[in-house]
């Protein structure tokens, strides 16, 4: 007959595996992408990932990854780095939170502005020029 010690030991292990098939299951279930179950089981990318999957595997990052991992800093940084490899490495720059054609269009607009206003005090006749005396 086996001691007790042991048998308690086996039936620890087969709990343990039991609950570790367990909790593993959902992650594959889940459909996490390659880019995100591979910084889960990783702590970063091992692989090469188009910025299409990195982009993907950000949007669909469930909420529990993005908290209690560093994978949404760790796939942003992979993405980051492929957009500048894309631009020729001259990477984002500082940019504007205002489009281009915005823009222009808010200069071409003061610029008109202030064409209008100056076109108006030389209409009017400046108005500070001194008056000319009249011969009378």
């Amino acid at each position: 007959m086996p001691k007790r010690s042991t048998i308690i030991a086996l039936l620890c292990a087969g709990a343990v595996l039991v609950a570790g098939t367990y909790l593993a299951a959902p992650a594959g279930a889940a459909g996490i992408s390659a880019p995100v179950a591979d910084c889960i089981h990783n702590g970063q990318l091992t692989h090469h990932y188009t910025p299409a999957q990195l982009q993907n595997a950000l949007n669909t990052m469930q909420s529990d990854i993005t908290e209690y991992s560093n994978c949404k800093t760790v796939i942003q940084n992979a993405l980051q780095s492929q957009i500048g490899t894309l631009k020729n490495g001259l990477g984002g720059g500082g940019g504007s939170f205002l489009p281009t054609w915005l823009l222009i269009l808010l200069i071409i607009l003061v610029l008109g502005g202030v064409a209008f206003v100056t076109a108006a005090i030389r209409r009017r006749g400046g108005g500070d020029e001194p008056p000319t005396a009249s011969a009378a």
